[in-house]
């Protein structure tokens, strides 16, 4: 009956797993479960991003303190720390960056806006956090086949500065793709490999069988790096196990 998870510590560039943690229990206890992991493997010294959830002044703190660099999204789990982003977006920016594409008969532009993040003016829990920035990302899209259009906004924290603003601003908007290429990784297990509705009855199995799953999906990333379609891969390894012997060979597993 306990509610298991596996922690995912990703890497933008390779989108393979570099760390793994255990968790148990509902959603609130993964912040300490994600500090432990950074902890544990230095990767509070590294570049992390992390998604709304970890958005706090804690695990911002803990990053900053041991010399790394956080980006993270502010959301509605820290209403005043979000009201604080909507209101700098009336202030003139530091510096912006624009680009737009066309994809799956979606025309999409996204325009990114820097601004210096004034941390003295919130709450003092955060003045250990080292919050320096504020990315805010205008995202407007139109579906060329129903001709509806949307257009949403999204606030992004950061203890990064690079020499420039102009710089800064295009190092982190790279670093906010990245971030939603990785949050793909997530959409894989839950529909190809059909996570959520896997039902294990004793332990941690549910735990072993998430490593499983990932250690399988590192697999196909390492043979073949630019694998999009992985239900495809995995149906041609069934129809013919010879392909998925030489796969494994490839990779040094056999």
């Amino acid at each position: 009956g306990d509610k298991q998870a596996i922690i995912h510590a990703v890497s933008h560039e390779s989108r393979r797993d570099v760390a793994q943690a255990q968790q148990v229990g509902d959603k609130s206890s993964e912040i300490p479960v994600v500090r432990g992991l950074l902890k544990d493997t230095g990767l509070d010294a590294k570049k992390v991003s992390l998604d709304a959830h970890h958005c706090n002044p804690e695990t911002m703190t803990q990053v900053d303190q041991k010399g790394g660099f956080y980006l993270i999204q502010a959301k509605e789990n820290q209403p005043k720390l979000l009201q604080k982003c909507r209101d700098l977006v009336k202030l003139k920016p530091l510096a912006e960056t624009i680009g737009t594409e066309l994809a799956h008969g979606r025309i999409t532009t996204r325009q990114a806006v820097l601004y210096d993040f004034p941390v003295s003016e919130i709450d003092k829990r955060w003045n250990e956090s080292g919050l320096k920035t504020l990315i805010v990302i205008r995202r407007t899209s139109f579906e060329k086949s129903t001709k509806k259009s949307s257009d949403e906004f999204s606030f992004y924290l950061s203890n990064y500065q690079e020499k420039t603003e102009q710089k800064t601003v295009e190092i982190l908007v790279n670093t906010i793709r990245n971030h939603w290429s990785v949050e793909s990784n997530n959409w894989q297990l839950d529909v190809t490999f059909n996570e959520d509705r896997v039902r294990v009855k004793q332990g941690n199995q549910a735990q072993i069988m998430g490593k499983l799953r990932c250690f399988a999906m590192n697999l196909l990333r390492e043979s073949t790096p630019k694998i999009q379609n992985f239900q495809a891969c995995i149906e041609r390894f069934i129809d013919s196990p010879e392909t998925l012997i030489s796969t494994l060979r490839q990779v040094n597993f056999l």
